[in-house]
């Protein structure tokens, strides 16, 4: 649940700090006077976008920060992969900059927008006024029955992504090498005459370095036949003796155990002469295989010389050269056995096409059986909110999966394209609903969606801007009873004009708006039960209030 709110210069919000109780709590007040920009700040807790215009007037930047306490698991796990401390509590901060310098903060630890998001879908949910119209888009409703944090389709939704993306990808491959025969006839003589020169050339990895490394030893012969005889001679002459170091060693051996210096001191003569032994054997050895060719040297120089000219040539280097003559040999293979090479490329693609139509399948397979389990849920919900004829079914698109080649019906979110039939009055046939309900209806069934949705999830906060718009009445009533329903295992915080709504919150904060010293600011008041009657009263009959609208104003607070 949200517990504290702290705005700071953002609109004509200027110092503000909100208490939030848990349970049904509204929030009404005049129109203009900040209601909606109490949302946008939660709504930038949650993953909004931000923008330096929200800045107040004046000021170098808006400061926005909640206080959150969860009960989610998953929001730990999260958590603890962002290398965020896992506190009671979860401190989330957002800091616009007049220069577009924004912070995000959690738990005192800078993270991006996205992750932000990912964190929020799991903590919180919030209806603002326009989401309502999402059940005129039949594009959205994936999103309806899609939960965040269902690990289960989540799994077989990522494999889908998985596949999706090897598919297209092959896909790809074969248009290309489909599309791209007649260029290739047009190169085929020329890629073999570079074949050909290659073929000759017969480069082999870091060649070059390796001839040039024995260029310059043989080049540089008389140098090192003289200094491995000067190195060897030091290491033989009667100055320089192993056997000294030898006896030396021998003679600490024999006092090692009185005294662990001696000890360290032999080991180390030991060391060092199994060390200048195995050098001097080295040098030796080195200065017998010594030869000097100057055959081999010339032929050394005319095959970098031949390496070096194509490689100037071509202006590649070795590994550029081996790299194109490999692409060449392709291109001609592809013209010479196009059917042959084509045939196998799409035999590999239809087989990422058939792994990605089994996942595809799963997916929907999925979708149908919360389907069934929602059709119900959002029959009871709707009857619960005046609507007692409902009747309502999740209708799926059929899919044709017979051409690897047609990668329309793979789509981002899958390949389900669904509709929400409704009908509303007895005896009157199923209909698209977007096509169907009235304003005030798509706010019930709104509100019946996010009332299954808060049993669902796991869900801490669910904030309703206005989703009682459009109705009155009776269905105000029922309305203020579902929400009223949902903050019994989830806190409500909501927008209303409505009185009968805003009587059955358990807390009720007005938001008003001061002029002074030429600057307006935005307030909030938590209303005692006498101020509740008042402002209750005013939402019944307008600015004058009547003895009538007082009593009925008692009456919708008693009735709680």
């Amino acid at each position: 649940m949200l517990k504290k709110l702290t705005v700071k210069n953002f609109a004509i919000i200027e110092d503000l700090v909100v208490d939030f109780e848990s349970g049904m709590t509204v929030l009404t007040g005049q129109t203009g006077a900040g209601k909606s920009l109490i949302i946008d700040t939660i709504s930038l807790l949650l993953g909004a976008r931000a923008d330096s215009d929200m800045i107040r007037y004046g000021a170098n930047k808006a400061y926005i920060e909640g206080v959150f306490s969860h009960e989610n698991n998953k929001i730990n796990e999260y958590l603890k992969t962002l290398d965020i401390p896992i506190l009671n509590e979860i401190t989330i901060l957002r800091e616009i900059g007049i220069n577009s310098k924004n912070i995000i903060k959690i738990n005192n630890v800078a993270i991006n927008l996205i992750n932000l998001k990912n964190i929020a879908s799991l903590l919180a949910d919030i209806h603002v006024q326009h989401d309502t119209y999402r059940l005129f888009n039949p594009e959205t409703y994936l999103s309806f029955i899609d939960l965040p944090d269902d690990d289960k389709f989540n799994n077989i939704y990522n494999n889908y992504l998985l596949l999706l993306d090897k598919y297209q990808e092959s896909k790809k491959e074969y248009e290309n090498i489909k599309s791209s025969k007649n260029k290739s006839l047009e190169k085929l003589e020329y890629y073999e005459f570079q074949i050909g020169e290659l073929n000759a050339l017969d480069v082999k990895e870091k060649e070059d370095e390796e001839l040039e490394e024995q260029i310059s030893k043989l080049s540089n012969y008389d140098k090192i036949f003289n200094n491995l005889n000067e190195a060897y001679s030091n290491l033989e002459n009667e100055y320089f003796s192993l056997d000294n170091i030898y006896n030396a060693y021998g003679n600490l051996n024999k006092i090692k155990d009185y005294d662990k210096n001696y000890m360290l001191d032999s080991e180390r003569l030991d060391e060092c002469f199994s060390t200048l032994e195995e050098i001097r054997h080295n040098i030796k050895r080195n200065i017998d295989n010594l030869d000097f060719d100057a055959n081999e040297l010339n032929m050394l120089n005319e095959r970098l010389n031949e390496i070096n000219s194509v490689k100037s040539k071509y202006k590649m280097t070795i590994d550029e050269l081996l790299a194109y003559h490999k692409k060449i040999k392709l291109e001609v293979e592809l013209v010479t056995n196009y059917d042959q090479v084509l045939s196998d490329m799409y035999n590999a693609l239809n087989k990422k096409y058939i792994a990605l139509i089994e996942v595809s399948k799963k997916l929907t397979d999925y979708r149908k059986k919360r389907s069934k389990e929602i059709e119900k849920a959002i029959v009871k919900e709707c009857r619960d909110l005046e609507l007692p004829n409902t009747k309502f079914e999740i209708i799926f698109n059929d899919i044709e999966y017979n051409d690897c080649l047609n990668s329309n019906i793979f789509k981002a979110n899958g390949v389900d394209e669904i509709d929400f039939m409704l009908s509303l009055n007895l005896g009157e046939p199923l209909k698209s609903l977007h096509k169907t309900a009235s304003g005030g209806e798509m706010s019930r069934i709104m509100l019946a969606f996010k009332s299954y949705f808060s049993q669902e999830s796991k869900l801490s906060l669910m904030v309703f801007d206005e989703i009682d718009s459009g109705v009155s009445g009776t269905t105000a009533l029922q309305i203020a009873k579902k929400m009223k329903s949902i903050s019994e295992k989830v806190q409500v915080l909501c927008i209303t004009h409505l009185p009968q709504v805003a009587a059955k919150s358990d807390h009720h904060l007005y938001i008003y708006k001061e002029e002074n010293s030429g600057r307006t600011t935005t307030h909030i008041s938590n209303l005692s039960k006498e101020d509740r009657i008042e402002k209750l009263a005013i939402m019944l009959s307008g600015e004058k209030i009547s003895k009538f609208a007082i009593e009925h104003a008692k009456e919708l607070l008693e009735e709680v």
